[in-house]
């Protein structure tokens, strides 16, 4: 682009020094007369935990092209990206596409590493097509805390909503449950919210800490579990 050397007078600078400018409107306000902040378009928006369907160029400020999508749409966790990312995606909303203008500090630093990483600031041009939008991780997600419970494996638990019923699921029970299921980063692994079965044989489920857990609860409980690798699915291989 010709201003990849640096925003021009009209962007808008954000405190953390973040620059954009709009170059396709979204949907939500296709005609100038709507305005980006009704709240229509607020509502379109992306949260941190919120996926998205996105068209990307990369630049340097010297106008080197260092990567891009190429118009092979990608899906990314709007908080599993750089900083500058992160913030500049939750201002879009679909159909939206903006130019950013990252300070080095909100992209991969100043210390050239890897050559799709580069140093110093950079300029991205971001097309937003659409958002998946993800059950929100919870604030304790990746340790449990001090009033957890556990169990002798290592299972950790905290009952949120007490049960009224009497009965409790053996391994071989067909039971009926709501849940979500993330990784230790944030991802969303499993839901009954995006398709994962809701009825099951319990003893049929791949990880043996969700099998231990639910046999704890009873009927109408809501019970938060946190389930340690050697009772998931092991810890990750390294290399």
């Amino acid at each position: 682009p010709p201003d990849v050397a640096g925003p021009p007078p009209e962007s808008e600078v954000l405190p953390s020094g973040l620059a954009s400018k709009l170059l396709l409107r979204p949907t939500c306000a296709l005609s100038r007369s709507l305005s980006l902040a009704s709240e229509e378009c607020t509502a379109a928006r992306p949260r941190p935990y919120d996926k998205v369907q996105i068209d990307y160029t990369g630049w340097q400020a010297s106008g080197r092209m260092f990567d891009s999508s190429r118009l092979d749409k990608r899906v990314v966790r709007v908080n599993s990206v750089m900083p500058g990312w992160t913030e500049g995606l939750q201002l879009m909303a679909p159909g939206e596409k903006r130019r950013f203008w990252i300070p080095a500090s909100l992209a991969f630093g100043d210390s050239e590493s890897d050559p799709i990483r580069p140093a110093g600031p950079l300029v991205f041009d971001v097309e937003l097509y659409s958002v998946e939008r993800q059950p929100r991780p919870p604030d304790d997600l990746t340790a449990p805390p001090p009033d957890a419970a556990f169990t002798a494996s290592g299972l950790a638990y905290k009952v949120l909503k007490a049960g009224a019923g009497e009965r409790r699921p053996l391994r071989s029970s067909n039971v009926t449950a709501l849940y979500n299921g993330w990784s230790s980063n944030g991802d969303l692994i499993m839901s009954t919210s995006f398709g994962a079965q809701a009825s099951f044989v319990l003893q049929d489920v791949p990880i043996e800490g969700f099998v231990e857990g639910v046999q704890l609860m009873q009927e109408g409980e809501t019970r938060r579990f946190w389930i340690p690798a050697q009772l998931a699915f092991g810890q990750k291989p390294e290399g």
